[in-house]
């Protein structure tokens, strides 16, 4: 199967009903799961970080959900690891962004087929293609 890196704000869409892409999430992660040809990979990082942002924007209280959201999530994609091997190619990269400097070069070491996200401009130099989950829906599915 082929590699699809998930940035970040697709988890966070996809977990979170309020947030204005949520549906084109949640049709992207069906589709992907439902593919013979596509693998939805994310990143070990990016698990912390919507923890975190999902934490806030439901408050502490609700902790416990964002925590089982969280995990039954994890367990139907695959997690990428963050190696020292993705570590070097992310701090050489002409990424402005250290965290997209690490999914390009997961997305690059693992041969993706793309990178979804909200934020395709910074990916732009990458040789894996990043688009939004609509275009990716559109073009690959």
């Amino acid at each position: 199967m082929v590699s699809v890196i998930l940035d970040t704000n697709i988890i966070l869409d996809y977990l979170s009903a309020t947030r204005e892409q949520h549906s084109e999430a949640v049709d992207l992660l069906e589709q992907l799961l439902e593919s013979e040809t596509y693998e939805p990979v994310i990143l070990a990082g990016s698990i912390k970080d919507a923890y975190y942002i999902l934490c806030r924007h439901f408050g502490a209280r609700r902790e416990q959900l964002v925590r089982d959201r969280l995990d039954t999530f994890r367990q139907v994609v695959t997690t990428a690891e963050l190696t020292n091997e993705v570590l070097d190619r992310a701090f050489a990269s002409d990424e402005a962004d250290v965290e997209d400097g690490i999914v390009r070069a997961t997305a690059e070491l693992r041969s993706a087929a793309a990178i979804v996200t909200r934020d395709r401009e910074a990916y732009a130099r990458s040789t894996v293609p990043s688009m939004t989950a609509r275009e990716f829906l559109q073009r690959m599915l």
